[in-house]
């Protein structure tokens, strides 16, 4: 007999299964803690005013990782792990879609968490998860500090790519697998997958797409 296929859950976070955007609550954190907090309320008011100007989410995402440039990768994911804990999992995660995650646990699915983020924020939720895989936004280091520097943002077909590699890496058959996101920008890297499900408010962009290529839906 052969052996079942391997299968995967490919999962946003912002916005899917975290309430909040972990980038900016990571830096309202660390703001907090440097005594920092008007600057951080404006550098985020920039991001917003992009937003408005019709800046693209790539280009939004490399100028949010200018916060960090300079600071070491030891202090930030330090940094990271101290929010994790203060947030507290109630205040960071979405039930429904946690329980979700728990059911292809237990089915021994791979998790995997698929984001524009970056490790030091994720890596303390992954571990919450039982270990799940991180498909991250890696900033540029030098010298075991950031430089403020992104190649390539995951976002969009970023994360379809890096999907399609993982997949291909660790053996997992994408028609078994599950994918889950709340913006359009998701739909690339869901459609690899057999079983593509929004997580949004009913008539949300993505919800709309959806409905139409007869997709899942969790509502929020």
């Amino acid at each position: 007999m052969s052996e079942p296929p391997r299968v995967a859950a490919y999962l946003d976070v912002d916005g899917t299964l975290t309430t909040g955007v972990t980038l900016f609550e990571l830096l309202r954190f660390d703001a907090a803690e440097r005594g920092a907090d008007q600057e951080a309320a404006a550098f985020l008011r920039d991001i917003a005013t992009m937003r408005e100007a019709g800046v693209t989410r790539t280009e939004r995402n490399r100028h949010y990782f200018t916060w960090w440039a300079g600071r070491s990768v030891g202090d930030v994911v330090q940094v990271g792990r101290r929010w994790f804990a203060s947030a507290g999992r109630g205040g960071v995660l979405r039930p429904q879609v946690v329980s979700i995650v728990e059911r292809h646990r237990r089915a021994g699915h791979v998790v995997v968490l698929v984001s524009g983020s970056f490790a030091p924020a994720l890596a303390p939720l992954a571990k919450v998860l039982g270990g799940a895989h991180l498909l991250v936004t890696d900033p540029e280091v030098r010298e075991g500090r950031f430089t403020g520097c992104v190649a390539v943002p995951m976002i969009g077909e970023a994360k379809a790519s890096a999907v399609a590699e993982h997949a291909r890496r660790e053996g997992i058959s994408l028609p078994h697998s599950a994918a889950y996101g709340d913006d359009l920008s998701d739909a690339g890297y869901m459609g690899l997958t057999g079983h593509p499900t929004v997580v949004a408010v009913p008539g949300a962009p993505l919800a709309v797409v959806g409905g139409r290529r007869g997709w899942g839906l969790v509502a929020v």
